[in-house]
């Protein structure tokens, strides 16, 4: 009866979430709980489809979540009338899921501030995306296809509470001329024993730079492909009880097109206190434009999160700094349910 009532709940809420979403937050491209290497978890088909017939739990049918981020420039915060809603992003993502083949929406909007304050240009954005995948011993694979485009509001004035929801449901939205995109993706995964493998190929098929025709080439394909290991200990003892601890960690590079790879390194710690119930506490180091055997602080960000779960419910607190001087800081706040 509670889970009804709360899905009921979030059912309602999610036009007004809708207004306030944007699909390319950000905050999850530096999510310390993501890896292309990673299964078990149900959101682990979002970052690799292939994980899909992995999950480790029964799972339902529906699972809805909802993300909010910011992007804050310490430095810029005194003397702004709005120093809180710099580069805000609030993602809401809706997914019907069967065992081999799972179809998502992604709306939202994202506040993205521009030269002068308090002026923002609004996105407002949709994404549908399906999901097939399948397993063999060890091995699965797995293609997605996603399509959207986004809407756009240019140059509104926000300097109150009020003017953000005035500008999020109220104000009219321009179509946001050569923003339509399509991409057809690809994954695979090892896994055997304590040890993963992954790759995911974003862009085998995407459109071309004027969103005209369909476009398929080793530029696009090197600059989104993702190779991923992990160490993972197992769910279970072997005694077959539930293991307490329970420790991951994994290496990812992205973009192999050799103008400037992202690498992470990510390790999580697990408290399974029962089976649909647990607590993790992730740390990763992420740095774009990386070059080997170069540390490259500037472009470096160290994330820390910490997730629990229980009976279909996630939340999620986490924030992101740069690693350079600590000048930028995005917090996140996330929660989802599955049923």
């Amino acid at each position: 009866m509670f889970k009804r009532a709360a899905l009921a709940v979030i059912i309602l809420i999610l036009p007004v979430a809708m207004a306030f979403s944007s699909i390319y937050s950000e905050a999850s491209s530096y999510d310390p709980m993501s890896a292309v290497s990673y299964y078990g978890s149900f959101y682990d088909v979002f970052a690799n489809p292939a994980a899909l017939p992995c999950v480790e739990t029964e799972t339902g049918n529906l699972s809805l979540s909802f993300l909010f981020s910011d992007d804050w420039d310490i430095n810029e915060m005194k003397g702004e009338s709005m120093p809180l809603l710099q580069q805000q992003d609030w993602d809401i993502r809706a997914s019907f899921i069967a065992r081999n083949i799972s179809l998502s929406a992604f709306f939202g909007t994202e506040f993205a501030r521009s030269s002068s304050d308090p002026v923002y240009d609004i996105y407002s954005t949709l994404r549908i995306q399906l999901d097939v995948a399948y397993a063999f011993p060890h091995i699965s694979f797995g293609a997605r296809v996603s399509g959207g485009n986004r809407m756009i509001r240019t140059e509104r004035t926000v300097d109150s509470f009020t003017d953000i929801f005035a500008n999020a449901w109220f104000s009219p939205f321009k179509r946001d001329a050569g923003s339509e995109f399509f991409n057809l993706g690809a994954g695979a995964l090892f896994y055997y024993s304590v040890f993963s493998a992954g790759v995911y190929v974003g862009e085998l098929m995407t459109l071309s730079s004027d969103g005209g025709d369909i476009y398929m080439g080793w530029d696009a394909i090197s600059r989104s492909t993702t190779l991923s290991l992990a160490l993972s200990a197992p769910r279970f003892l072997r005694s077959d009880d539930l293991r307490f601890f329970r420790p991951r960690a994994s290496f990812s590079v992205t973009d192999l097109s050799g103008s400037g790879s992202t690498v992470v390194w990510a390790a999580e710690l697990r408290l399974q206190f029962l089976p649909d119930a647990d607590l993790s506490f992730a740390l990763s180091y992420t740095e774009t434009e990386h070059k080997f055997f170069q540390y490259r602080p500037e472009n470096g960000y160290v994330s820390f999160f910490v997730k629990g779960g229980s009976s279909g419910f996630t939340g999620t607190l986490g924030v992101i700094i740069n690693a350079a001087d600590g000048a930028r800081i995005s917090p996140v706040i996330g929660f989802s349910y599955i049923s």
